[in-house]
């Protein structure tokens, strides 16, 4: 890799990712169980997750009361498989049943979900599957992710993102000085902190 191409530098990278390692094995949060979201049209909801992203649907709940508002109702829940176990579900409520849902944030900064693959490769792929669905694609280098962004039927913003090839040794470090950055910021230190935007591809193999 090029000298230019910025790199972690604090102490030994292998004892930050040890660290890093620790600390997540000591979460009894393990990860996502499900990520939930209603839906106008779970046909084209499952045409953009299991016919685009290929997360296979596991499971149609068709249940017949709402739990919120505790008085009959008809729906499906419906989930979407990722390859951890977790899952997207999506819930489509009978005509009548409730209001139309709630239109979602078009700013990604607002909400969006982002899906973890293992390389650039596989990210690179998944844009290329999106804009041959007619899908609009948006790719941002963070540093230390990389990332293709759309939208799914339901105006929800989608990120496909790999942590990039020494992404562990950049979060290690992040880790260790984000206490210290965040009270900066609220002290008024505005200078990104972010070294590594941009450089992903740097020195990569034509």
């Amino acid at each position: 890799m090029p000298k230019d191409v910025p790199q972690p530098a604090s102490r030994a990278t292998e004892d930050l990712i040890r660290e890093a390692q620790a600390r997540r094995a000591a979460n009894k949060i393990r990860g996502w169980h499900h990520h939930a979201i209603r839906t106008r049209d779970m046909h084209a909801t499952r045409a953009f997750y299991e016919g685009v992203l290929h997360l296979p649907l596991v499971g149609t709940w068709v249940e017949a009361y709402d739990v919120i508002k505790e008085n009959p109702a008809n729906y499906v829940h419906c989930f979407f498989e990722l390859g951890d176990g977790s899952a997207l579900a999506f819930f489509q409520f009978q005509e009548g049943h409730r209001d139309d849902p709630m239109p979602m944030p078009r700013d990604p900064y607002e909400h969006h979900i982002a899906l973890g693959v293992d390389d650039i490769a596989t990210v690179d792929a998944y844009r290329d599957r999106l804009e041959a669905a007619g899908y609009p694609v948006t790719m941002v280098d963070h540093g230390y992710c990389y990332s293709v962004y759309t939208e799914d039927p339901n105006g929800m913003m989608v990120e496909v993102s790999t942590i990039v090839p020494n992404g562990e040794a950049i979060l290690a470090e992040a880790a260790v000085n984000a206490e210290r950055d965040l009270a900066a910021w609220f002290d008024g230190i505005r200078d990104s902190n972010n070294r590594f935007r941009g450089h992903t591809l740097d020195g990569a193999p034509e």
